[in-house]
């Protein structure tokens, strides 16, 4: 992959620490990978939007784990909506970046190695899988 070295993790691993981790490992996986990405030419993830959606994505885990036991009704209605809302800024910020890197790394390996109806479906688990492939 001309130099390119990205992180190889266990596939499974990655659909795991996603679910355990109520999706906080989505962005941490852009992150952590920030210099491999880079490598890919012009950079076009923006990691400012990854850091917000990060920290969202904690504080709704803390959340969900601690139950609302702190909070009103009005208090829990009102981090249900903000749920929502980041669930929705969410999946904008990751398909981004997924279908970014993606088109980077075709680009850079001059072939085509993405499906991308895989991409939708599994997204960085898809790019996680077809990294640890190639060379």
């Amino acid at each position: 992959m001309n130099d390119l070295t990205f992180k190889k993790t266990n596939t499974a691993l990655t659909v795991l620490l996603t679910n355990v981790t109520f999706g906080v490992y989505v962005p941490y996986w852009f992150i952590s990978r920030r210099d491999s990405i880079s490598q890919l030419g012009k950079e076009e993830v923006n990691y400012n939007w990854l850091k917000f959606l990060f920290v969202s994505y904690a504080f709704l885990a803390f959340y969900f784990i601690i139950g609302g036991a702190f909070l009103t009704e009005m208090g829990t209605d009102f981090v249900d909506t903000f749920n929502i809302i980041i669930t929705f800024i969410g999946l904008g910020i990751t398909y981004y970046s997924v279908f970014r890197v993606a088109e980077a790394i075709e680009r850079m390996t001059e072939d085509k190695v993405f499906n991308r109806v895989l991409l939708i479906l599994f997204h960085i688990w898809y790019l996680q899988y077809k990294i640890n492939r190639m060379e």
